[in-house]
């Protein structure tokens, strides 16, 4: 009786240094995953944060500049089934383009929301698809390029500060001569401020995004290892707590700035833009900017506080801060239009045929840029002949 009882508490205490062993491993395990997940994370993102801090805080201490978090996936996921056929493996909007930019090949990158992408629309009705058949057309020999690539970079929902994440982070890798940016129809929202990182539990739910369980992006929140998980094998958006502002205005500022009404909102929304600016420009990189048109038919504005007439003076407002920074740093805003109410199929995105009249006026815009800068070339190289010549004769 007593080797039955002695057996037992030995059997007891046997499952108990088994389950203590168990629960040591779990545990080391979890850690060394998080450990790896702490270093591959520090090894990506701190090189190329710091690089591009100094890129968008070059421009001096009296502006917002967005560092935004460098391991944000902006792209549209080419996996999802709703893209099936219309996303590229590079997770923009139509066919291939190649890496590096073949010789002779003017590329432009269009950057905004939904309705630079197309809402609403078939892939070949949007915009920058009708720019690339104009240009294509009115390509000039004597502009020194052979063919004509516009990659269409618009993501629905985006505002202008996740523009300026994509574009500096990944656009500006895709080597383009021109940059058009169509952008502010999600910056007038009061809880989509600009600058400020979406968490995991109230992401837009965008065809973009997989759907995924919020327990596990709330746990991401607090783990290195999940963040690399979420994003380098499923390809998602992985946003962290706020860090994004370097410059004069501090945290807590920011944190007492209110987006609901007043001209905090539209300060930074500038500010995104002017940062956009200054990015193409130090590469040397062509911008051009694209006004905010919006449906003529009231019809088409709903009585809600989103969609309704306040929208349109709030997109009146955001526009009036565009031409004002277009301003300062001395840019052309493309004015498109006119439109009819058949342009639009709602308060804001465009129809196949408002999506052919932004792209008539943006393709103005670019033609007269071109011949622009190859008379100033033209006017360069004759300068330096003459000087050259000049000298010769000395």
């Amino acid at each position: 009786m007593k080797e039955m009882q002695s057996g037992s508490g030995n059997g007891g205490s046997g499952r108990g240094k088994r389950l203590l062993v168990v629960l040591l491993a779990f545990f080391l395990s979890v850690s060394i995953l998080e450990f790896g997940g702490f270093l591959i994370w520090r090894a990506a993102v701190s090189p190329v944060a710091k690089a591009n801090a100094q890129a968008l805080c070059s421009s001096g201490d009296d502006q917002i500049q967005m560092l935004p978090n460098t391991f944000w996936h902006h792209e549209f996921n080419p996996r999802h089934p709703s893209y099936a056929g219309q996303v590229n493996s590079k997770g923009t909007k139509g066919v291939e383009f190649l890496l590096p930019k073949p010789p002779g090949e003017l590329r432009i990158v269009c950057v905004g929301d939904s309705t630079v992408e197309g809402t609403g629309v078939k892939p070949d009705e949007t915009f920058p698809h009708y720019l690339e058949m104009i240009l294509q057309k009115r390509l000039n020999p004597n502009s020194g390029y052979k063919s004509v690539k516009v990659i269409n970079a618009g993501i629905g929902s985006h505002n202008s500060a996740f523009n300026l994440s994509y574009l500096a982070f990944r656009l500006i890798h895709y080597q383009p001569d021109i940059v058009v940016v169509k952008s502010a129809y999600n910056d007038y929202l009061p809880y989509s401020v600009p600058g400020m990182s979406y968490d995991y539990t109230h992401v837009f739910p965008n065809p973009y995004h997989r759907v995924r369980p919020s327990a596990f992006w709330t746990a991401a929140r607090y783990s290195y290892f999940l963040k690399v998980v979420g994003t380098v094998v499923f390809r998602e958006e992985v946003a962290v707590p706020f860090r994004d502002f370097s410059g004069h205005i501090t945290l807590e500022q920011f944190r007492k700035m209110d987006y609901s009404a007043n001209e905090d909102r539209f300060f930074v929304y500038g500010e995104n833009i002017r940062s956009m600016i200054l990015l193409c420009r130090g590469r040397n990189i062509g911008v051009v900017l694209v006004d905010l048109p919006t449906s003529p038919d009231p019809a088409h504005f709903g009585k809600d506080r989103t969609f309704g007439p306040r929208f349109k003076n709030l997109i009146t407002r955001l526009e009036t801060e565009l031409r004002r920074i277009a301003g300062e740093e001395r840019i052309t805003v493309v004015r498109t239009g006119p439109f009819t109410s058949e342009d639009f199929w709602d308060h804001c995105h465009c129809t196949a045929g408002g999506n052919r009249k932004v792209a008539e006026a943006v393709a103005g815009e670019v033609a007269d840029s071109l011949t622009a800068n190859r008379k100033g070339k033209a006017a360069a190289d004759g300068k330096q002949a003459s000087t050259e010549a000049g000298t010769t004769l000395r």
